[in-house]
């Protein structure tokens, strides 16, 4: 889901020596570019040795409800790797994302900006989402992580995947323990937060992906993203009805629950 931590992941994966994702988000399954052809996917993973997982993480996929059968077209043998989130926490990340992109204005409150952007809360109904995946997919196929998890023991949620992928599980990549990838926070300079994400975008895009890599270990945009991150007084953080919220996220997050063996409910803080 987006806004659950999947850059973080994506971090970790790509420094594995047997997977290989040459380019974070390709939305090729859940956007118009499916009219390109499954043959100009695939050259997206050209560069991959021959024996090495390929993939990508693209958030559109969880939302759409045409990609698990588009996937199932082509790839029905494929694994597919979800990650949720608090519904509640995840649209308060949309927001502060939206607010650092430009996409609205710092003083737009929060529950009008999820009254006018229905995917704000819509993405946080994650059982109805992955029943299309259940419904395309065996259950061995796929697998559901919680992000908070990844929170609580980050080394313990990446051996998941690593193991449900089939690779070495003992690798420790150097970015395990990095909290700052991809944060909600709010910008002072808007246009050079624009900046840095389309120069790292025409990088990866340019089959420049390990000098995003690169950079990215070398702690340097952490940095200036500290540098140019406002701070956020308690008093504004967004005010908003958590009781509502709640109960509007609740049934969906029983059925979850249930297909999960545990109580997200509660977890979540979304019991009457």
């Amino acid at each position: 889901a987006q806004r659950s931590g999947t850059s973080w992941t994506y971090a970790c994966l790509y420094e594995h020596p047997e997977i290989c994702i040459p380019i974070k988000e390709i939305h090729f399954f859940s956007r118009p570019r499916y009219e390109n052809g499954v043959e100009w996917y695939e050259a997206h993973f050209a560069k991959c040795a021959k024996g090495k997982k390929c993939g990508e993480f693209s958030t559109s996929y969880l939302y759409s409800d045409v990609t698990a059968e588009r996937i199932h077209e082509h790839y029905p043998d494929t694994k597919i790797i979800a990650i949720v989130r608090n519904p509640i926490t995840r649209a308060l990340s949309q927001y502060g994302n939206a607010i650092k992109g430009g996409e609205i204005p710092e003083s737009t409150p929060f529950t009008e900006y999820y009254t006018t952007e229905k995917s704000v809360l819509e993405q946080g109904l994650y059982a109805q989402q992955l029943a299309s995946y259940y419904k395309h997919f065996d259950p061995s196929q796929i697998l559901v992580l919680v992000y908070e998890d990844s929170k609580k023991d980050p080394e313990a949620f990446i051996k998941k995947i690593y193991a449900f992928l089939g690779v070495d599980t003992d690798f420790i990549p150097s970015m395990l323990h990095d909290e700052s990838i991809n944060v909600t926070r709010i910008p002072k300079n808007i246009a050079l937060e624009k900046k840095m994400h389309y120069f790292s975008e025409f990088l990866r895009k340019s089959g420049l992906d390990y000098l995003v890599h690169l950079v990215r270990r070398s702690g340097l945009p952490g940095m200036v993203r500290r540098f140019n991150t406002k701070p956020v007084k308690k008093e504004e953080k967004p005010s908003f009805d958590r009781a509502a919220l709640a109960a509007y996220f609740r049934a969906d997050a029983a059925r979850l629950s249930k297909t999960l063996g545990r109580d997200l409910v509660t977890e979540w803080g979304l019991g009457e």
